[in-house]
């Protein structure tokens, strides 16, 4: 298996195949869509020509399991979301005291989000938190 990085997103397992998707819980309908030259499965996608690509649309219960994946980290002690990463990493700031964030470098980009590129290598406690969608508790 391949790592791709820290995943933020919906995802959607199926047939024991984990693929990223837009669920709609109102409808309890998954969304899948994939720009692949060839149909990635045929018993799930068709082409759709408006998006030119092909799509699968399913009743939630026909997935395994349906959940919303975010990445966190600590940075100086700091709870932080991971966005990115590549030479550094763009983060988050995932804590309680904005005040912190504003004096360490965050730019606000709205009224409680504050963003920066950190280094990679000064993100501790790295990992993926998981919220099932489909399944209130």
């Amino acid at each position: 298996m391949r790592y791709t990085g820290p995943r933020t997103g919906q995802f959607a397992v199926i047939d024991g195949v984990t693929h990223p998707c837009t669920y709609s819980p109102t409808e309890d309908r998954v969304v899948l869509k994939s720009r692949q030259a060839e149909n990635p499965d045929g018993a799930l996608f068709g082409w759709h020509d408006r998006y030119q690509g092909w799509v699968a649309d399913l009743p939630g219960e026909r997935c395994d399991r349906v959940y919303a994946a975010r990445s966190y980290a600590r940075w100086q002690g700091h709870r932080v979301a991971i966005d990115a990463v590549a030479e550094a990493a763009t983060v988050t700031y995932a804590d309680d005291n904005g005040a912190w964030a504003a004096e360490h470098g965050f730019t606000q980009v709205d009224k409680y989000t504050y963003q920066r590129d950190v280094p990679a290598a000064e993100l501790h406690d790295v990992h993926e938190e998981q919220r099932d969608l489909r399944f209130r508790s």
